[in-house]
Order: C-alpha cells, then sequence, then structure tokens
C-alpha cells in the first residue's frame, strides 16, 4: 500500500531519502540539500516520503499555491519504476486536492524525457505549448528549458501566465 508521509522536520531528510532526489534529476534541475531541508518551515512547501508497505520507494515535493498545485520534484527508486507505484502516487495527490495540478517535464528530446510525459498523459494531463524555461536553482546552474504539463484541463494562455508568473515567483524567487 502507497503512503505519502509529509516530512515535519528536517532530521526526517535521511540519506537515503537524500539519494533517491540526487540520483533523480540532474544537478542543474535540483535545490541544493540543505535548502530542502529549509524549505520544510515554508508554509507553502510540503516534501513526501513515499512509501510502499514499509519499505522508502521515492519522495514528491509539492507547492500549494492558490489556484493551484504544483509538483516541483518527484521521483521513485529507479529500480521500483515502471510497476505502476508512480501513477498510484499521482492519482492520489490529483485526489486528495481539488485543485488544478501543474508539473513541469523536460521536452520530448529523449527517451526518458519522452516516457516521462506519457506517463503524465496517461494520468490525464495535458501540456501546455508555451515558452518556459525553469530558473537556476541557484548561483552556477543553468536554466533548463521546459514544459508545463496539467491535470484535469489544459491551460489556457492567460492561465499559463499567472501559473508561470506564480511558479517563478514563490517556488524559484526568480524574475520572470
Amino acid at each position: 500500500m502507497i503512503k505519502l508521509l509529509p516530512v515535519s522536520d528536517s532530521m526526517e531528510l535521511n540519506d537515503d531519502l537524500k539519494q533517491i532526489y540526487e540520483d533523480s534529476f540532474p544537478s542543474d534541475e535540483r535545490r541544493e540539500w540543505l535548502e530542502i531541508s529549509e524549505l520544510i518551515q515554508h508554509p507553502k512547501f510540503i516534501i513526501y516520503r513515499i512509501y510502499n508497505n514499509e519499505e522508502l520507494i521515492g519522495l514528491i515535493t509539492v507547492w500549494n499555491l492558490n489556484h493551484f498545485i504544483f509538483i516541483e520534484h518527484f521521483a521513485i527508486r529507479q529500480n521500483l519504476r515502471g510497476k505502476l507505484l508512480g501513477t498510484q502516487v499521482v492519482n492520489q495527490v490529483i485526489t486528495e486536492c481539488d485543485k488544478t495540478v501543474i508539473v513541469e517535464v523536460e521536452e520530448p528530446i529523449n527517451d526518458t524525457a519522452q516516457r516521462r510525459i506519457a506517463f503524465y498523459e496517461r494520468l490525464g494531463f495535458v501540456v501546455f505549448s508555451g515558452i518556459y524555461y525553469q530558473p537556476p536553482y541557484s548561483n552556477g546552474k543553468n536554466r533548463v528549458k521546459m514544459m508545463l504539463m496539467s491535470f484535469p484541463n489544459q491551460l489556457t494562455t492567460i492561465e499559463f501566465s499567472e501559473v508561470k508568473s506564480s511558479i517563478y515567483r514563490i517556488v524559484y524567487k526568480a524574475p520572470e
């Protein structure tokens, strides 16, 4: 059974969770681990440890913003991917919120990115084709060209602009 347990104290951010995070995202697409531990106190941010029965299998970080939920990072241990565990997690997040859900995905330029987009599409997410860059997480890191996907409906141009503005301002603390 899949359980999402929110981290309420930085002591719960163990090395195993850190390893899943660092193995799953390139340096330019992730925060420094210390910053994650500091964000635990942010009222709009939640990091969940994902368990299947009693085994830690992944993590998901979520921002509960005014009109939508933004999934910033979502990772299942590499050896457990393709077993429908990720589907269960995302469906649980969707079921527990009554807002639009937004995710960032890389452009479909390689097999991994194409599989990731197909995964979200199977769950009902829709790609918005507007230009979007993930701002750099810190000095020395690069911005990354991405796409936004939304559930349950495709964003309008106005919604895309509002979502992008909120993500840049609140999540990344970056100018548009």
